[in-house]
Protein backbone atom coordinates (compact mmCIF):
# COMPACT_ATOMS: atom_id res chain seq x y z
CA UNK A 1 0.00 0.00 0.00
CA UNK A 2 0.95 3.47 -0.79
CA UNK A 3 1.84 6.18 1.50
CA UNK A 4 -0.96 8.56 1.65
CA UNK A 5 -1.06 12.31 0.91
CA UNK A 6 -1.34 14.22 3.97
CA UNK A 7 -3.23 17.62 4.71
CA UNK A 8 -2.88 19.09 8.14
CA UNK A 9 -6.00 21.26 9.29
CA UNK A 10 -4.59 23.97 12.31
CA UNK A 11 -7.04 25.45 14.60
CA UNK A 12 -7.02 29.66 14.26
CA UNK A 13 -9.74 31.96 15.33
CA UNK A 14 -8.54 35.22 14.83
CA UNK A 15 -5.86 36.37 11.79
CA UNK A 16 -2.63 37.25 13.59
CA UNK A 17 0.08 37.15 11.95
CA UNK A 18 2.12 35.68 15.08
CA UNK A 19 -0.03 32.81 15.73
CA UNK A 20 -0.44 32.37 11.86
CA UNK A 21 3.70 32.31 11.69
CA UNK A 22 3.66 29.69 13.99
CA UNK A 23 1.44 27.31 12.35
CA UNK A 24 2.90 27.44 8.89
CA UNK A 25 6.12 27.18 10.44
CA UNK A 26 4.94 23.93 12.04
CA UNK A 27 3.44 22.70 8.88
CA UNK A 28 6.67 22.89 6.89
CA UNK A 29 9.00 21.44 9.78
CA UNK A 30 5.89 18.59 9.81
CA UNK A 31 6.18 18.00 5.95
CA UNK A 32 9.86 17.92 6.22
CA UNK A 33 10.02 21.24 3.49
CA UNK A 34 12.56 23.27 5.86
CA UNK A 35 15.46 22.93 4.02
CA UNK A 36 13.71 23.78 0.46
CA UNK A 37 13.20 27.76 1.30
CA UNK A 38 16.10 28.75 -1.01
CA UNK A 39 16.89 30.20 -4.19
CA UNK A 40 13.51 31.81 -5.85
CA UNK A 41 10.75 31.47 -3.65
CA UNK A 42 7.53 32.29 -5.15
CA UNK A 43 4.25 32.73 -3.48
CA UNK A 44 0.96 32.92 -5.37
CA UNK A 45 -2.34 33.86 -3.51
CA UNK A 46 -5.55 34.98 -4.28
CA UNK A 47 -6.05 38.11 -5.22
CA UNK A 48 -9.13 37.71 -7.54
CA UNK A 49 -10.04 41.35 -6.37
CA UNK A 50 -10.13 43.55 -3.41
CA UNK A 51 -12.20 46.35 -2.08
CA UNK A 52 -12.78 46.78 1.32
CA UNK A 53 -16.64 47.50 0.54
CA UNK A 54 -17.91 45.30 -2.05
CA UNK A 55 -15.38 42.57 -2.11
CA UNK A 56 -13.31 42.54 1.81
CA UNK A 57 -13.30 38.55 1.86
CA UNK A 58 -12.26 37.33 -1.70
CA UNK A 59 -8.74 37.46 -1.37
CA UNK A 60 -5.88 36.17 1.07
CA UNK A 61 -5.78 38.28 3.75
CA UNK A 62 -2.73 40.76 4.25
CA UNK A 63 -2.27 39.11 8.22
CA UNK A 64 -2.25 35.49 6.81
CA UNK A 65 0.99 36.15 4.33
CA UNK A 66 2.23 38.40 6.83
CA UNK A 67 2.29 35.14 9.23
CA UNK A 68 3.34 33.35 5.79
CA UNK A 69 6.11 35.64 5.11
CA UNK A 70 7.80 35.04 8.69
CA UNK A 71 7.84 31.65 8.80
CA UNK A 72 9.63 31.24 5.63
CA UNK A 73 12.12 33.62 6.51
CA UNK A 74 12.57 31.43 9.56
CA UNK A 75 13.49 28.38 7.41
CA UNK A 76 15.10 30.41 4.72
CA UNK A 77 18.98 29.81 3.40
CA UNK A 78 20.89 33.14 2.76
CA UNK A 79 20.52 34.56 -0.44
CA UNK A 80 16.72 33.47 -0.80
CA UNK A 81 14.33 35.63 -2.64
CA UNK A 82 10.60 35.85 -2.58
CA UNK A 83 8.59 36.89 -4.79
CA UNK A 84 4.57 37.22 -4.68
CA UNK A 85 2.67 36.91 -7.91
CA UNK A 86 -0.70 36.99 -9.28
CA UNK A 87 -3.32 38.55 -11.59
CA UNK A 88 -6.15 39.66 -10.67
CA UNK A 89 -9.52 38.38 -12.42
CA UNK A 90 -11.52 41.64 -12.50
CA UNK A 91 -9.92 43.61 -15.85
CA UNK A 92 -8.12 46.20 -12.95
CA UNK A 93 -4.09 45.87 -12.91
CA UNK A 94 -3.01 43.43 -10.43
CA UNK A 95 -0.89 46.18 -8.93
CA UNK A 96 -3.89 48.34 -7.86
CA UNK A 97 -5.69 44.92 -5.84
CA UNK A 98 -2.03 44.49 -4.35
CA UNK A 99 -2.28 48.09 -3.12
CA UNK A 100 -6.12 47.21 -2.42
CA UNK A 101 -5.33 44.09 -0.22
CA UNK A 102 -2.76 45.89 1.83
CA UNK A 103 -0.32 43.94 0.31
CA UNK A 104 2.64 46.75 0.11
CA UNK A 105 2.65 47.61 3.52
CA UNK A 106 3.80 44.36 4.32
CA UNK A 107 7.21 45.42 2.38
CA UNK A 108 8.09 47.40 5.73
CA UNK A 109 8.65 44.61 7.60
CA UNK A 110 9.80 41.34 5.18
CA UNK A 111 11.97 41.86 1.92
CA UNK A 112 9.93 40.36 -0.91
CA UNK A 113 8.84 41.65 -4.48
CA UNK A 114 5.19 42.13 -5.68
CA UNK A 115 4.60 40.97 -9.01
CA UNK A 116 1.90 41.80 -10.98
CA UNK A 117 1.84 39.03 -13.79
CA UNK A 118 0.64 40.98 -16.51
CA UNK A 119 3.80 43.03 -16.01
CA UNK A 120 6.25 40.29 -15.22
CA UNK A 121 8.98 38.64 -17.35
CA UNK A 122 7.58 35.74 -18.63
CA UNK A 123 8.11 32.60 -20.61
CA UNK A 124 6.43 30.30 -22.62
CA UNK A 125 6.20 26.57 -21.08
CA UNK A 126 5.20 23.42 -23.35
CA UNK A 127 2.81 21.00 -21.96
CA UNK A 128 2.92 17.25 -22.70
CA UNK A 129 -0.44 16.28 -20.54
CA UNK A 130 -2.37 19.08 -21.94
CA UNK A 131 -5.93 18.89 -23.22
CA UNK A 132 -7.04 21.98 -23.54
CA UNK A 133 -3.88 24.19 -24.15
CA UNK A 134 -0.96 22.44 -25.16
CA UNK A 135 1.63 25.78 -24.03
CA UNK A 136 1.20 28.60 -21.49
CA UNK A 137 2.72 31.87 -21.26
CA UNK A 138 3.27 32.75 -17.56
CA UNK A 139 5.72 34.94 -15.62
CA UNK A 140 9.25 33.43 -14.90
CA UNK A 141 8.40 33.87 -11.14
CA UNK A 142 5.61 30.94 -11.92
CA UNK A 143 7.38 28.68 -14.12
CA UNK A 144 11.75 29.59 -13.05
CA UNK A 145 11.21 28.81 -9.52
CA UNK A 146 12.79 26.93 -6.74
CA UNK A 147 10.23 26.68 -4.43
CA UNK A 148 6.36 27.31 -5.18
CA UNK A 149 4.09 28.11 -2.20
CA UNK A 150 0.36 28.76 -2.76
CA UNK A 151 -1.42 30.21 -0.17
CA UNK A 152 -5.49 30.25 -1.40
CA UNK A 153 -8.54 31.83 0.17
CA UNK A 154 -11.20 29.06 0.68
CA UNK A 155 -14.30 29.73 -0.62
CA UNK A 156 -17.43 28.36 -2.93
CA UNK A 157 -17.20 29.06 -6.53
CA UNK A 158 -20.31 28.83 -9.05
CA UNK A 159 -18.13 28.95 -11.75
CA UNK A 160 -16.05 25.57 -10.71
CA UNK A 161 -18.73 23.44 -9.18
CA UNK A 162 -19.04 24.81 -5.72
CA UNK A 163 -15.08 25.15 -4.96
CA UNK A 164 -12.09 27.65 -5.10
CA UNK A 165 -8.81 25.73 -3.50
CA UNK A 166 -5.66 25.53 -5.10
CA UNK A 167 -6.03 24.02 -7.98
CA UNK A 168 -8.66 26.75 -9.43
CA UNK A 169 -5.93 29.07 -8.15
CA UNK A 170 -4.01 28.28 -11.48
CA UNK A 171 -6.36 30.37 -13.06
CA UNK A 172 -4.66 33.22 -11.90
CA UNK A 173 -1.14 32.59 -13.45
CA UNK A 174 -2.22 33.02 -16.79
CA UNK A 175 -3.03 37.09 -18.22
CA UNK A 176 -6.42 37.87 -19.79
CA UNK A 177 -6.52 36.77 -23.13
CA UNK A 178 -5.27 32.99 -22.48
CA UNK A 179 -7.15 33.25 -19.25
CA UNK A 180 -10.46 33.28 -20.80
CA UNK A 181 -9.65 31.32 -23.71
CA UNK A 182 -11.72 28.04 -23.20
CA UNK A 183 -13.56 29.38 -19.81
CA UNK A 184 -16.51 27.59 -20.67
CA UNK A 185 -17.60 23.97 -20.96
CA UNK A 186 -13.87 23.12 -21.29
CA UNK A 187 -12.83 25.12 -18.12
CA UNK A 188 -12.45 21.38 -15.78
CA UNK A 189 -9.80 20.28 -18.12
CA UNK A 190 -8.37 23.61 -18.47
CA UNK A 191 -7.58 24.30 -14.65
CA UNK A 192 -5.89 20.86 -14.95
CA UNK A 193 -3.75 21.38 -17.75
CA UNK A 194 -2.31 24.43 -15.69
CA UNK A 195 -1.19 21.64 -12.99
CA UNK A 196 2.23 20.70 -15.21
CA UNK A 197 3.54 24.66 -14.50
CA UNK A 198 1.37 25.88 -11.45
CA UNK A 199 2.08 22.43 -8.87
CA UNK A 200 2.78 23.95 -5.77
CA UNK A 201 5.71 22.74 -2.91
CA UNK A 202 3.41 23.72 -0.19
CA UNK A 203 -0.30 25.28 0.30
CA UNK A 204 -1.06 27.22 3.15
CA UNK A 205 -4.78 28.16 2.72
CA UNK A 206 -6.53 31.42 4.37
CA UNK A 207 -9.39 29.25 6.03
CA UNK A 208 -9.78 31.59 9.14
CA UNK A 209 -12.96 33.29 7.67
CA UNK A 210 -14.13 31.19 4.59
CA UNK A 211 -16.95 32.54 1.81
CA UNK A 212 -19.62 31.05 0.32
CA UNK A 213 -22.98 31.37 -1.01
CA UNK A 214 -22.93 33.94 -3.60
CA UNK A 215 -20.14 35.64 -6.32
CA UNK A 216 -16.61 34.50 -6.04
CA UNK A 217 -15.51 38.17 -5.17
CA UNK A 218 -18.64 39.93 -3.80
CA UNK A 219 -19.85 36.96 -1.18
CA UNK A 220 -19.66 37.26 2.25
CA UNK A 221 -17.01 36.08 5.09
CA UNK A 222 -17.79 33.90 7.99
CA UNK A 223 -15.47 32.89 10.58
CA UNK A 224 -13.90 28.63 10.10
CA UNK A 225 -10.94 29.53 12.00
CA UNK A 226 -8.42 26.73 10.27
CA UNK A 227 -5.68 26.88 8.22
CA UNK A 228 -4.96 24.41 6.02
CA UNK A 229 -1.55 22.86 4.53
CA UNK A 230 -0.77 20.15 2.16
CA UNK A 231 1.90 19.26 -0.67
CA UNK A 232 -0.79 17.45 -2.99
CA UNK A 233 -3.25 19.97 -4.24
CA UNK A 234 -5.64 17.24 -5.17
CA UNK A 235 -5.92 15.93 -1.41
CA UNK A 236 -6.12 19.45 0.12
CA UNK A 237 -9.01 20.31 -2.39
CA UNK A 238 -10.89 17.01 -1.53
CA UNK A 239 -10.79 17.88 2.30
CA UNK A 240 -11.82 21.41 1.54
CA UNK A 241 -14.43 19.87 -0.81
CA UNK A 242 -15.29 17.82 2.62
CA UNK A 243 -15.48 20.65 4.97
CA UNK A 244 -17.94 22.61 2.35
CA UNK A 245 -20.00 19.45 2.11
CA UNK A 246 -19.57 18.92 -1.40
CA UNK A 247 -18.85 15.43 -3.27
CA UNK A 248 -14.96 15.97 -4.61
CA UNK A 249 -16.19 13.08 -7.37
CA UNK A 250 -18.95 16.05 -8.82
CA UNK A 251 -16.52 18.59 -8.96
CA UNK A 252 -15.33 18.45 -12.54
CA UNK A 253 -11.76 19.90 -11.99
CA UNK A 254 -11.26 17.58 -9.15
CA UNK A 255 -12.49 14.32 -11.06
CA UNK A 256 -10.36 15.32 -13.82
CA UNK A 257 -7.07 15.81 -12.09
CA UNK A 258 -7.66 12.47 -10.82
CA UNK A 259 -7.94 10.56 -13.93
CA UNK A 260 -4.50 12.24 -14.84
CA UNK A 261 -3.30 10.56 -11.56
CA UNK A 262 -2.26 14.22 -9.76
CA UNK A 263 -4.13 13.05 -6.27
CA UNK A 264 -6.50 10.77 -4.00
CA UNK A 265 -10.06 11.72 -4.74
CA UNK A 266 -11.10 9.32 -1.67
CA UNK A 267 -10.72 10.34 1.98
CA UNK A 268 -9.75 7.08 2.87
CA UNK A 269 -6.46 7.74 0.68
CA UNK A 270 -5.30 10.86 2.51
CA UNK A 271 -4.28 11.13 6.08
CA UNK A 272 -5.68 14.16 7.88
CA UNK A 273 -3.51 15.85 10.80
CA UNK A 274 -3.61 18.64 13.02
CA UNK A 275 -5.23 19.43 16.00
CA UNK A 276 -8.82 20.21 14.53
CA UNK A 277 -11.17 17.68 13.75
CA UNK A 278 -12.26 17.65 10.24
CA UNK A 279 -15.78 16.59 11.66
CA UNK A 280 -15.64 19.77 13.56
CA UNK A 281 -15.26 22.29 10.67
CA UNK A 282 -17.50 20.16 8.96
CA UNK A 283 -20.17 20.88 11.57
CA UNK A 284 -19.39 25.16 11.62
CA UNK A 285 -20.35 24.47 8.03
CA UNK A 286 -23.20 22.38 8.15
CA UNK A 287 -25.56 25.29 7.51
CA UNK A 288 -23.84 26.88 5.14
CA UNK A 289 -25.12 26.87 1.10
CA UNK A 290 -22.61 26.50 -1.47
CA UNK A 291 -25.03 28.71 -3.74
CA UNK A 292 -24.11 26.07 -6.86
CA UNK A 293 -26.95 25.62 -8.55
CA UNK A 294 -28.30 25.94 -12.36
CA UNK A 295 -28.59 29.49 -13.22
CA UNK A 296 -32.12 29.20 -13.94
CA UNK A 297 -33.40 27.94 -11.00
CA UNK A 298 -32.26 31.53 -9.13
CA UNK A 299 -35.33 33.16 -7.61
CA UNK A 300 -35.68 36.80 -9.36
CA UNK A 301 -37.22 38.76 -11.34
CA UNK A 302 -34.88 38.24 -14.13
CA UNK A 303 -35.90 34.98 -16.39
CA UNK A 304 -33.27 32.56 -17.80
CA UNK A 305 -34.01 30.27 -20.06
CA UNK A 306 -31.17 27.65 -20.20
CA UNK A 307 -30.36 25.64 -23.32
CA UNK A 308 -28.09 22.89 -23.62
CA UNK A 309 -25.24 22.31 -23.38
CA UNK A 310 -25.29 23.90 -19.70
CA UNK A 311 -21.79 25.61 -19.24
CA UNK A 312 -20.65 25.83 -15.84
CA UNK A 313 -17.67 27.73 -16.83
CA UNK A 314 -18.80 29.74 -19.51
CA UNK A 315 -21.69 31.50 -19.79
CA UNK A 316 -24.45 30.13 -17.82
CA UNK A 317 -21.95 30.35 -14.65
CA UNK A 318 -20.84 33.65 -15.14
CA UNK A 319 -24.35 35.17 -15.48
CA UNK A 320 -25.16 33.42 -12.13
CA UNK A 321 -21.89 34.91 -10.82
CA UNK A 322 -22.98 38.24 -12.29
CA UNK A 323 -26.73 37.75 -10.37
CA UNK A 324 -25.27 36.94 -7.24
CA UNK A 325 -23.13 40.19 -7.13
CA UNK A 326 -25.82 41.91 -6.57
CA UNK A 327 -27.25 39.52 -4.45
CA UNK A 328 -24.64 39.75 -2.06
CA UNK A 329 -24.11 43.21 -1.76
CA UNK A 330 -27.53 44.92 -3.00
CA UNK A 331 -30.47 43.03 -1.52
CA UNK A 332 -32.67 46.30 -1.93
CA UNK A 333 -31.99 46.38 -5.84
CA UNK A 334 -32.24 42.47 -5.79
CA UNK A 335 -36.12 42.65 -5.34
CA UNK A 336 -36.83 45.30 -7.64
CA UNK A 337 -34.70 43.75 -10.63
CA UNK A 338 -36.40 43.89 -13.68
CA UNK A 339 -38.57 41.59 -15.75
CA UNK A 340 -35.90 40.82 -18.25
CA UNK A 341 -35.46 37.48 -19.94
CA UNK A 342 -32.21 35.96 -20.34
CA UNK A 343 -31.45 32.84 -22.76
CA UNK A 344 -28.57 31.27 -22.60
CA UNK A 345 -27.28 28.11 -25.03
CA UNK A 346 -29.52 26.73 -27.48
CA UNK A 347 -32.77 26.53 -26.19
CA UNK A 348 -35.52 24.99 -28.04
CA UNK A 349 -39.12 26.38 -27.76
CA UNK A 350 -40.62 29.78 -28.58
CA UNK A 351 -40.22 32.77 -26.67
CA UNK A 352 -42.18 35.79 -25.47
CA UNK A 353 -40.45 38.61 -23.81
CA UNK A 354 -40.58 42.70 -23.11
CA UNK A 355 -36.81 42.60 -23.23
CA UNK A 356 -34.70 39.68 -23.82
CA UNK A 357 -31.19 39.54 -24.00
CA UNK A 358 -29.34 36.69 -26.04
CA UNK A 359 -25.91 36.13 -23.75
CA UNK A 360 -22.73 34.68 -25.16
CA UNK A 361 -22.01 33.61 -29.00
CA UNK A 362 -23.41 30.22 -29.33
CA UNK A 363 -27.10 31.02 -28.02
CA UNK A 364 -29.79 30.38 -30.24
CA UNK A 365 -33.58 30.19 -29.76
CA UNK A 366 -34.71 27.12 -31.70
CA UNK A 367 -38.51 28.79 -31.90
CA UNK A 368 -40.60 31.43 -32.49
CA UNK A 369 -39.65 35.11 -30.57
CA UNK A 370 -41.55 37.48 -29.81
CA UNK A 371 -39.65 40.50 -28.33
CA UNK A 372 -40.11 44.09 -27.77
CA UNK A 373 -36.52 44.79 -26.96
CA UNK A 374 -34.04 42.11 -28.23
CA UNK A 375 -30.00 42.11 -27.69
CA UNK A 376 -27.48 39.89 -27.94
CA UNK A 377 -24.33 40.02 -25.85
CA UNK A 378 -21.29 38.29 -27.28
CA UNK A 379 -18.27 36.50 -25.82
CA UNK A 380 -17.24 33.10 -24.64
CA UNK A 381 -18.19 33.70 -22.25
CA UNK A 382 -18.88 37.73 -21.98
CA UNK A 383 -16.89 39.61 -19.58
CA UNK A 384 -18.06 40.51 -15.99
CA UNK A 385 -16.96 43.70 -17.17
CA UNK A 386 -19.22 43.77 -20.40
CA UNK A 387 -22.26 42.75 -17.87
CA UNK A 388 -21.50 45.64 -15.79
CA UNK A 389 -21.51 48.42 -18.32
CA UNK A 390 -24.39 46.76 -20.61
CA UNK A 391 -27.04 46.40 -17.81
CA UNK A 392 -26.38 49.59 -16.53
CA UNK A 393 -26.77 51.44 -19.92
CA UNK A 394 -29.83 49.10 -21.07
CA UNK A 395 -31.60 48.73 -17.59
CA UNK A 396 -30.44 51.15 -15.00
CA UNK A 397 -28.92 48.72 -13.37
CA UNK A 398 -26.00 49.75 -10.66
CA UNK A 399 -23.91 46.65 -10.12
CA UNK A 400 -22.22 46.81 -6.60
CA UNK A 401 -18.49 46.90 -8.77
CA UNK A 402 -19.85 50.20 -10.76
CA UNK A 403 -18.41 52.34 -8.18
CA UNK A 404 -16.16 56.06 -9.17
CA UNK A 405 -12.67 54.26 -7.43
CA UNK A 406 -13.31 51.20 -9.34
CA UNK A 407 -13.42 52.61 -12.33
CA UNK A 408 -10.48 54.64 -12.44
CA UNK A 409 -8.68 51.12 -11.09
CA UNK A 410 -10.45 49.87 -14.33
CA UNK A 411 -9.55 52.80 -17.06
CA UNK A 412 -7.22 55.21 -16.36
CA UNK A 413 -4.70 52.89 -14.36
CA UNK A 414 -5.64 50.09 -16.82
CA UNK A 415 -4.47 52.28 -19.57
CA UNK A 416 -0.86 52.88 -17.90
CA UNK A 417 -0.48 49.70 -17.30
CA UNK A 418 -0.95 48.65 -21.40
CA UNK A 419 1.63 51.77 -21.77
CA UNK A 420 3.96 49.75 -19.77
CA UNK A 421 3.46 46.47 -21.11
CA UNK A 422 4.43 47.61 -24.27
CA UNK A 423 7.31 49.73 -23.49
CA UNK A 424 8.76 46.62 -21.87
CA UNK A 425 7.54 44.59 -24.46
CA UNK A 426 5.20 42.52 -22.21
CA UNK A 427 2.12 41.92 -23.61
Amino acid sequence: MGRKERVLLRRAETYNPVTISEIIRDGLREFGLGDRVRGRVTIKPNVVMAHHKVTPSAYTRPEFLDGLLTALESHARPGTSVTVAEKCGAAIPTSRMFRRAGYYKLRRCHRFKLEPIELARKTTVPLTRGKIHDRIRTARAIAERDFLVYAPKLKTNSLSHGLTGALKLNIGILCDGERMWNHNYNLDEKIVDLLEVGYPDFIATDAIEACYGGNQMTQHGHPLGAVIMATNPMAHDVVCAHILHLDPRKIGHLAAAAERGYGPLDLDDIEIGGDIPLDELRSRTASWDTGFIRVENVDCNVKVLSGEPYCTGGCHGVFLDWLYMIKDRKPALWKKMPHWTVVIGKYKGDVTADSLVLLGKCTEIQGRVKARHKRRIGGCPPKHKTLVLLFFLKAGIINPLFRLDLIIDSYPFLFLTWLKRFFSGRF
